[in-house]
């Protein structure tokens, strides 16, 4: 593993010394709770809510969530799809997820020595940490963890916002078709978390370095103006990319 590598992957292990992707969550009553200073809560609950409702829409018998970290996505589609399992290199990311999803199979393993894969597979947020001189071998064995006529649900981060110092790129459309061929034929994309001025706005009143704000009628009327005004965006405003793609058949 080259140096530069690990210090990438180091940076983001170090984050898990806490299983901070439960933070963000909704309510019983769907409204949207932070709970602590977290300037991307409202940007993490988008992206990952509308990924669980593509997942929910696929209904998958069986999942793999590779790059699965502290086992927060699984942690809400068990609770819909029967079989669940997911991989991760850190092992304190996949202490955490054992111990939030007791009953759950996880691997803190390279996903080239796992077999069996799933219907759906995900990678969310996982691929702009991967190195290119790894990108193609990584690719290949996630084709090979998809089962014939399964989905694979890809999120990035993208060229609209600054490069994180834990990743070695953000995408555009073109890249990320570029990095799942020849394995992957996209069949559908979205561009979530428009970023702007009122985005600035809406995130500003939810959480800032004064208060948190957790009065669930006025989080739920913000939820739903997030949802209508700035949930979506476009190739130019978009934080996050999201694809569904299916194995090419050439």
């Amino acid at each position: 593993m080259e140096p530069h590598y690990k210090n990438r992957f180091q940076l983001q292990d170090e984050l898990y010394g806490f299983p901070y992707h439960y933070l963000p969550h909704f309510s019983a009553n769907g409204t949207p709770r932070l709970h602590r200073y977290l300037a991307w809560g409202l940007d993490y609950l988008t992206y990952t809510s509308f990924v669980i409702e593509q997942i929910r829409q696929i209904s998958p018998r069986s999942l793999l969530d590779i790059g699965c970290g502290d086992g927060r996505l699984i942690n809400v589609v068990k609770t819909f799809v029967p079989q669940v399992s997911g991989v991760d290199l850190s092992e304190q990311a996949i202490a955490f997820a054992r111990a939030f999803n007791p009953y759950v199979e996880f691997h803190c393993a390279d996903i080239a020595t796992l077999r069996g894969g799933g219907e759906c597979v995900t990678l969310i947020e996982v691929i702009e940490h991967i190195p290119d001189e790894q990108m193609g071998n990584f690719i290949q064995n996630v084709a090979r963890l998809v089962h014939k006529d399964g989905f694979l649900v890809v999120s990035v981060p993208t060229v609209n916002v600054p490069l994180n110092k834990k990743h070695y790129r953000h995408y555009d459309l073109s890249l990320l078709k570029a990095t799942l061929e020849p394995y992957f034929d996209i069949e559908n994309h979205w561009w979530l978390y428009r970023r702007g001025f009122l985005e600035c706005c809406l995130r500003s009143i939810v959480v800032n370095r004064f208060y948190i704000l957790n009065f669930s009628p006025l989080l739920s009327l913000l939820w739903q103006l997030h949802r209508r005004m700035t949930y979506f965006g476009d190739s130019k405003t978009g934080a996050h990319l999201v694809c569904l793609a299916k194995p090419a058949k050439r």
